[in-house]
C-alpha cells in the first residue's frame, strides 16, 4: 500500500514538473519572438519607430534610427540608465536575399 501511494505521488510530481517545463519553454519562446520586431516606419523627429507586428510606436534613442529602413528586423534593449536602444539584427535587403 505504501509503495502505491509513493508511486502515485511520484507520478503526480512528474506530471507537474513536465507541465511547468512546457509552460516555461512556451513563455521563453514568446519572449524571444516579441524581442524581434520588423520596422514599418521611422520618425527621426520624435525618435520612434512603428513595429509591423504590434502596430505601435516605440521610442528609442534617435541616433539608433539613422540608417534603419522599413523591413529591417530589430531588437529593443532597455538600458539601466533608462534609455531604450535599437539593435538591427537583419536588414531588409538581407531578409529579401535570404533563401529561407
Amino acid at each position: 500500500m505504501f509503495k502505491r501511494v509513493l508511486l502515485g505521488g511520484l507520478c503526480v510530481l512528474s506530471a507537474i514538473t513536465a507541465i511547468s517545463a512546457t509552460v516555461f519553454a512556451a513563455s521563453s519562446l514568446t519572449e524571444r519572438m516579441e524581442a524581434r520586431m520588423t520596422v514599418l516606419k521611422t520618425d527621426l523627429a520624435t525618435g520612434q519607430f512603428q513595429c509591423v507586428e504590434h502596430r505601435s510606436w516605440t521610442a528609442v534613442v534617435s541616433s539608433d534610427l539613422k540608417g534603419v529602413q522599413p523591413g529591417d528586423i530589430v531588437r529593443v534593449q532597455r538600458q539601466a540608465n533608462g534609455e531604450t536602444r535599437l539593435v538591427v539584427l537583419r536588414t531588409a535587403a538581407d531578409e529579401i536575399g535570404s533563401p529561407e
